[in-house]
């Protein structure tokens, strides 16, 4: 995906939320901002196969 494909946007997280996300990249030794793009991904993909289930 290239930076043009990209949207920005805000997101508002409990701070209970956001301090564990903080130490799930830093394990992960990535950015948050990558971190949440990889968990909705795959929370979307989810969502469409059960949605749209191979016939």
């Amino acid at each position: 995906m290239s930076q043009s494909d990209r949207v920005q946007t805000s997101i508002y997280f409990p701070k209970d939320i956001h301090d564990a996300l903080v130490r799930w990249a830093q394990e992960e030794d990535r950015p948050i901002s990558n971190l949440v793009v990889r968990i909705v991904s795959k929370a979307v993909e989810e969502r469409e196969k059960k949605q749209n289930p191979p016939q």
